[in-house]
């Protein structure tokens, strides 16, 4: 089951598109999402969904039966999606990345940089990136094929107020693995032109995660937790990865404490196989505000026992 609540239901013109998204590999999923949101919804028989249906917000004609996109900037291949994976970040030839180590301690990434890259890195305690205390116009964040254990979570943190004019994110969170209680949490505003994906991991959890009593989650618990986000023409995408979480009230994608979107932002959920015991799959708690050609999709995923 994907839930939205009935807080704060402000879309103007912007959507919500569900797409494709299965139970237990065979039947359509339940979707609880209130009225006022007018949800698009396409069932896995829709001749265009999901493969080549357009994406709204980046789309800027569609064919008279909706499979041929012409893209928008920032839109990428035939559907005109949010995000394509970015290249790793140019270094003029210097390799800024830690890789294939062990780090015991809590890490606050990026202190003073405008790169973060990690490569093939088990972590043993918590990782956080803070957009604030990193330096210059763009920073770059990189995690492949990073492995969490012992209960470490990584803490993507955006910017608390309007960063000034000119500052974005580029976040590529690939390959990672964590599988012993630890979780992703996403948090505050991402401005425009960011991008910070997630794809192609694998997230875990056999008793809660206990996330930091900063984001305020109380018994709130999920593998994936997206925190408060603002996005104003910045995308966020959470994309072919596994999330299983099997404790009691389980929630595998938990997005709390409301989600803005303004100016074309998208956070789009795309190829998740989510597993619970029979909890919900995907929640959203504070409601959806959508502007300016927003998109909130959830597209061509697979729940399992939700």
């Amino acid at each position: 089951m994907l839930q939205i609540d009935s807080i704060s239901s402000d879309l103007t013109n912007g959507a919500i598109v569900a797409a494709c998204n299965t139970v237990n590999g065979d039947e359509e999923a339940k979707y609880v999402i209130p009225s006022a949101y007018n949800t698009n919804i396409l069932t896995c028989s829709d001749p265009c969904a999901p493969a080549t249906s357009c994406f709204p917000a980046y789309t800027t004609t569609a064919s008279s039966d909706g499979c041929a996109c012409t893209c928008a900037e920032g839109g990428h291949g035939d559907a005109c999606l949010p995000v394509a994976v970015p290249e790793p970040p140019s270094t003029d030839g210097a390799d800024l990345c830690v890789r294939d180590v062990r780090v015991d301690g809590e890490a606050n990434a990026g202190l003073g940089t405008s790169v973060v890259c990690y490569v093939g890195v088990t972590f043993v305690a918590d990782v956080v990136v803070g957009m604030e205390s990193m330096a210059g116009s763009v920073r770059n964040v990189t995690l492949a094929n990073c492995t969490f254990v012992g209960g470490a979570s990584l803490y993507v943190v955006g910017w608390r107020s309007d960063p000034p004019a000119g500052e974005r994110a580029d976040v590529l969170i690939s390959g990672l693995v964590s599988r012993s209680g630890g979780g992703v949490l996403v948090a505050n505003r991402f401005p425009p032109g960011s991008r910070v994906t997630v794809v192609e991991s694998v997230l875990i959890a056999e008793a809660r995660v206990a996330y930091r009593g900063a984001y305020g989650l109380g018994d709130a618990s999920a593998c994936l937790v997206v925190h408060n986000v603002n996005l104003t023409g910045s995308v966020l995408t959470i994309a072919r990865t596994h999330v299983a979480a099997v404790f009691r009230d389980a929630v595998g994608v938990l997005v709390v404490g409301g989600v803005a979107l303004q100016s074309r932002g998208a956070l789009y959920l795309d190829g998740l196989l989510v597993q619970t015991a029979l909890g919900l799959c995907v929640s959203v708690e504070g409601g959806v505000a959508a502007s300016g050609g927003s998109v909130v999709a959830f597209v061509d995923s697979d729940f399992l026992l939700c």
